[in-house]
């Protein structure tokens, strides 16, 4: 017993001692970061700019920069600062993009664009971190807090795209990219005219059909449950009135007058959420 209270007391210690070295570690970065801004050639000189430039300074140096910048209303000098700042981390950031996404099945200049979106989404999302004077750590650690947001940038876009395959998420409603373009292709016509693509895209109608008919499910899945039954034999499961009927233990005539009822709540919602659309 005694031995088992000595180890308790001893790895408490160890504890406390690592979160003390991490302390430590933690104010001299800060102290080491405060110094090399300290040491800056005046600010907006020729010297400055030029240290800037130097892949020796560090990205956090930069941000603090970019929101002293920010303070003395440099728009300039702010803009001059944030394109250093993507141009050291542009590499990186395709490398990433390209490797989250390669995985993809799409055609190539759908995934390239992709990427395109992915990383302006990336560089949009950045900009508004550093233009956050609350958000500090990113003049502590600039590569663990782009880490973050880039998780962030990455699964908005594929829940934009539909691709978000997490079912804990609200299923997106945006049809892809991939699926809108292709209503947009000309067609060459057999007088060799070119002419706008006028019949539907099936591809695209289906997903249009599947948005809507999901959209309509969450309508009927806030009716009372006694209408929603109904609503789930009959229209989703494809089982006639007297098959309903039999499964609810109820009569046909009931049935019909819970789909009645059922249709006009939906109708009720559905011209609530127009109105709702229309007036913001």
């Amino acid at each position: 017993m005694v031995d088992l209270e000595v180890q308790g007391v001893v790895d408490s210690v160890c504890r406390v001692t690592d979160e003390c070295e991490r302390d430590e570690e933690v104010v001299k970065r800060r102290i080491g970061l405060a110094q090399i801004y300290g040491s800056l050639p005046r600010y907006a000189s020729t010297a400055f700019w030029r240290t800037l430039q130097s892949a020796d300074i560090p990205l956090e140096v930069l941000v603090r920069c970019f929101r002293s910048a920010l303070a003395q209303g440099d728009v300039q000098g702010r803009d001059r600062i944030i394109e250093i700042i993507f141009l050291r981390i542009q590499t990186m950031n395709e490398y990433w993009a390209a490797s989250v996404l390669k995985s993809l099945a799409v055609p190539a200049d759908e995934r390239y664009a992709l990427m395109c979106d992915l990383c302006a989404d990336l560089y949009e999302s950045v900009i508004r971190a550093l233009m956050n004077p609350e958000r500090l750590f990113w003049e502590e650690n600039f590569l663990h807090c782009l880490y973050f947001e880039r998780k962030h940038v990455y699964r908005s876009l594929m829940m934009r795209e539909g691709r978000w395959h997490d079912l804990g998420v609200k299923r997106s409603t945006r049809i892809p990219r991939g699926l809108l373009a292709s209503l947009d292709q000309p067609v060459q016509q057999a007088d060799n005219g070119i002419h706008s693509f006028d019949i539907e895209d099936e591809q695209a109608q289906r997903m249009l059909q599947t948005v809507e008919s999901f959209d309509l499910l969450q309508l009927v899945l806030h009716l009372p449950d006694r209408l929603r039954a109904v609503v789930l034999l009959i229209f989703w499961e494809g089982r006639s009135e007297k098959d309903a009927a039999r499964v609810l233990g109820i009569s046909d005539r009931t049935v019909r007058n819970r789909i009645q009822a059922a249709k006009k709540l939906l109708r009720d919602l559905l011209a609530t959420e127009r109105e709702c659309a229309f007036y913001g």
